[in-house]
């Protein structure tokens, strides 16, 4: 059936954004040498997140879900089914639900999640998913490549230089406002001792990765607010003495300050390197959290004292994308990502893509991240990605605010030509895949 959107235009506009060569502003996709042995590979694994906090929301029991992305139980495909089918029908409206269904159906061939299904998904995926799984489904996907951030224990302090070059670019990642001083040193190679100390590690991790990373993450929305106070040395140095201490560590209220002022100094490195820092903002992954610390707008005295580093905004800030809008119209150094939006909410993706069109200029805008933890979630997100940005495009021809022309090179600029040129990442990647090729081991050969 042919849907009311789908015209002659959209047709066009839709094949023009299936070949452009995505770059993926943002991924947590594991290493080759993590992904997880046939025998463990079932739709657990579809359920990881995103679609799992659906479940949950609809009154998925937490110890039901547990079960069900088990890896080590000895449940039965039908097993898992029955724990999930009750609270899949309910949240089976919604878009996370429909990036994993789109996934089954064009990776596997299986139409959706159900009781007679699930035994043939389960033997598809545990035939499909092994190492070059991810540069695979990168091809179907026509994704370039992503800039990546693997999660813990799958991830090296800061910066992972090991990633496989083929599919990834790896971003820093801020954990100098978390203070593992014990990790830090040990991978710096320098001794903590005073609040310099700390700062001179700081210095280092930038003069090895500064040059070559894609740009530099600060994930802090999920546990403080995003309002950074510009707090002077003399109010926190002896806040990072207590943390050497550690008979006195300080608490909450005296931590912030001093996150405050290291986050202050990052905003002053990332100038000095060039690299541009990503804030996660908006709506925060899971089943609870405190939504107002996360607003984009919180961050405005950074984008004002620092006029020289550049901000790339994640998530749209959803829901609080108006604001978003009027910062990246009014600040040169403030750029708007989708990362993850057209799963969070395709509808209001398309009215937020639709009005920032109208409001900002068009080279400030990152069309696409996947922000999965399994690649097949990449997979569909891209397709919903690429039908939602077709649709807008679609919509401005129309209005004849755009020509037919002017709107295909929109969303190149969208889907690739953005990211490549706000994260300079032509010559960033060109030095990650000699440091990332460098560090595999080479091949021993048999001696004869």
């Amino acid at each position: 059936m042919s849907l009311r959107y789908q015209t002659d235009l959209f047709q066009r506009l839709h094949r023009h954004l299936d070949s452009v060569p995505i770059i993926d502003c943002h991924e947590h996709l594991p290493r080759e040498s993590s992904i997880q042995a046939p025998g463990d590979v079932h739709i657990g694994r579809l359920f990881t997140h995103y679609a799992s906090c659906d479940l949950i929301s609809a009154g998925m029991p937490a110890e039901d879900l547990d079960r069900l992305r088990d890896g080590c139980n000895d449940l039965t495909p039908r097993e898992r089914w029955m724990l999930l089918a009750p609270w899949y029908a309910y949240a089976w409206n919604t878009a996370y639900c429909e990036s994993v269904r789109i996934a089954i159906q064009d990776l596997y061939g299986v139409e959706d999640f159900t009781a007679d299904t699930v035994e043939l998904l389960t033997e598809k995926m545990q035939q499909a998913v092994q190492p070059g799984f991810t540069r695979h489904v990168f091809d179907l996907a026509h994704i370039d490549y992503a800039m990546n951030q693997p999660l813990l224990p799958d991830s090296s302090p800061v910066f992972n230089e090991d990633l496989d070059e083929h599919c990834f670019i790896a971003d820093m990642v801020d954990e100098f406002t978390a203070f593992p001083l014990i990790k830090l040193s040990s991978a710096s190679g320098k001794a903590i001792s005073s609040l310099d100390d700390y700062l001179q590690v700081i210095d280092w991790f930038f003069d090895q990765y500064g040059h070559v990373a894609g740009a530099f993450k600060v994930p802090r929305a999920y546990d403080r607010t995003l309002y950074f106070a510009d707090v002077p040395r003399a109010a926190i140095e002896g806040t990072f003495h207590r943390l050497l201490a550690f008979n006195d560590p300080p608490d909450r209220n005296a931590l912030q300050p001093l996150e405050d002022y290291i986050l202050h100094y990052l905003c002053r490195k990332c100038g000095e390197y060039g690299i541009r820092m990503k804030f996660h903002t908006g709506i925060q992954e899971g089943n609870g959290n405190m939504l107002h610390h996360s607003q984009a707008a919180l961050l405005n005295n950074l984008f004002l004292k620092y006029p020289k580093t550049q901000f790339d905004i994640y998530h749209i800030s959803y829901p609080y994308q108006d604001e978003l809008t009027v910062l990246a119209k009014n600040f040169p150094n403030v750029t708007i990502d989708f990362a993850w939006m057209w799963v969070i909410n395709p509808a209001t993706g398309r009215r937020a893509l639709s009005e920032m069109l109208d409001t900002v200029p068009a080279n400030k805008i990152h069309g696409f991240g996947g922000d999965y933890l399994f690649v097949e979630g990449t997979y569909g997100h891209a397709a919903i990605a690429r039908r939602e940005i077709a649709r807008v495009l679609c919509e401005k021809v129309e209005e004849g605010r755009f020509s037919e022309a002017y709107a295909a090179h929109v969303g190149e600029m969208l889907l690739r030509g953005n990211a490549l040129d706000n994260f300079n990442l032509a010559s960033r990647r060109e030095t990650y895949i000699k440091m990332a090729a460098g560090h595999r081991k080479p091949a021993v050969l048999d001696e004869a």
